[in-house]
């Protein structure tokens, strides 16, 4: 691998696309209509072009822990498709309990979810945008030359491990929250 394909792939992944509460009828919406509003917004987040991002399956088991508010009828508020995409977002990294004792505390005030779904998409993009620049300084800092399988293996394992060190913190942030 060479730095300019490293670039490459941290440019498609800083990139990809968002839904955010605009993006979102200001109507209900049947479950079909959800999965495509995914499915055309998000495409970029699939590995594989066969792959689901949301499924009934996946819906039905949201409503079922109660992790989205309940469903009248068969259609779903911009509120809940904003649930699910906050599930979409966190749903990789904690578990589907993790995620409803994150949000219940949220679902019970009067707090805007669209503004701060929309709040969590900008410093997702910010940040983003910085990969290129992190990941730079721990191949200059640890001098890796990513054309030398050794050194990157040490790379993907690096940013393996800070992921892993991130998702511990949020999860040890939900565990001792204050209600």
């Amino acid at each position: 691998m060479n730095k300019e394909t490293l670039e490459n792939i941290i440019e498609k992944e800083s990139h990809k696309s968002t839904i955010t509460s605009k993006d979102i009828p200001d109507l209900d919406l049947y479950m079909d209509q959800i999965m495509t509003l995914f499915d055309n917004h998000l495409a970029n987040h699939k590995k594989k072009e066969d792959d689901k991002l949301l499924t009934k399956t996946m819906i039905n088991n949201y409503s079922k822990a109660k992790v989205i508010t309940p469903v009248k009828g068969k259609k779903y508020t911009k509120e809940q498709i904003i649930q699910m995409l906050i599930i979409y977002e966190l749903k990789n990294n904690l578990s589907i309990q993790e995620i409803k004792d994150l949000l219940t505390p949220i679902y019970e005030s009067d707090d805007d979810l669209s503004k701060l779904y929309d709040h969590f998409i900008e410093i997702k993009h910010s940040l983003n945008q910085q990969l290129q620049k992190m990941i730079q300084k721990i191949i200059d800092d640890y001098q890796l030359t990513i054309e030398n399988y050794q050194d990157l293996f040490l790379l993907v394992s690096v940013l393996s491990s800070l992921s892993h060190s991130l998702t511990n913190i949020g999860e040890m942030l939900i565990e001792t929250k204050e209600l």
